[in-house]
């Protein structure tokens, strides 16, 4: 027993040393958060989708901060978008594409001040739509309410894919397009090209006893400035038909950002219109 007790304290004697000696350490940079910003890319150029304009490399200022081996991937959307810190004043941005990542697909300088920022590439050729997230989220209560945000930004072009669109009004809608459940339309926010509106508060229906927070299978749809509801053609041989965007998930206190992007088209093949969404928290 005694020589059973002595190999097992010898053991634990060597396990500590080894721990000891084999300390395992991160790096970290410490960020003067009064000369940085945060900011992340979203890429929504007005084209149909295609592989070839994909961004696959990623540079701040000449500096590699992200890339991917295939299509977008998940530093872009349509998946999601990640900070990236930079610093404060003007930065410049290049996107690559192809799979030797060293076509230049994108190049462009915006300016940022202190905080985090979302830029929202709409044209290969112009400056990114840039805007400031909420430093502040709007209040609700966490008992009686059942409230989420949306921060609307218009993005959408004409067929053309040049000139903007004008006006648009997010509305959510309900009811199920029955006589019986007729749909309603509930007003969002509105805004211009390259516009975006305040947080606004929509209010989730609350289903069952016990809720988990969040309601599902939401739809939303856009009117243009003459009250006009948003029109597409749903197939290649389909007539055009009243434009929705179906399947979205809100949670009860979160906040987003709802962009829609793309270009209204004059046949099927010719369109392509996006309505996406940032978790802001």
């Amino acid at each position: 027993m005694k020589t059973i007790t002595a190999i097992i304290s010898v053991s634990i004697v060597f396990l500590l040393t080894s721990c000891e000696m084999n300390v395992i350490s991160f790096g970290t940079t410490d960020i003067d958060l009064t000369k940085s910003a945060e900011v992340r890319l979203v890429y929504d150029i007005p084209v149909v989708a295609s592989t070839t304009l994909n961004i696959t490399r990623l540079k701040y200022n000449g500096n590699l901060v992200s890339e991917v081996s295939t299509s977008i991937g998940s530093i872009f959307p349509n998946s999601t978008a990640k900070y990236h810190v930079v610093p404060q004043g003007t930065v410049k941005v290049d996107a690559y594409t192809g799979t030797t990542k060293d076509v230049i697909q994108y190049s462009n300088t915006f300016t940022l001040g202190s905080g985090k920022y979302t830029a929202f590439i709409h044209s290969l050729t112009e400056v990114p739509y840039v805007i400031k997230d909420a430093d502040v989220f709007p209040s609700s209560d966490a008992w009686a309410d059942t409230l989420s945000n949306i921060q609307f930004v218009n993005l959408l072009y004409k067929a053309d894919g040049i000139t903007p669109y004008g006006t648009l009004f997010l509305k959510g809608r309900r009811g199920a397009g029955t006589t019986a459940s007729p749909y309603t339309y509930l007003n969002i926010a509105s805004c211009g090209f390259k516009e975006s509106s305040a947080l606004i508060p929509y209010k989730l229906i609350k289903s069952g006893t016990i809720w988990s927070g969040t309601e599902t299978g939401m739809v939303f749809v856009v009117f243009d400035a003459t009250g006009t509801l948003l029109k597409y053609y749903p197939s290649s041989t389909g007539a055009l038909a009243d434009w929705s965007a179906t399947g979205f998930s809100l949670g009860k206190g979160k906040n987003y950002i709802f962009h829609i992007n793309g270009k209204i088209g004059a046949k099927y093949a010719d369109q392509a219109i996006r309505l996406s969404t940032i978790a802001l928290n």
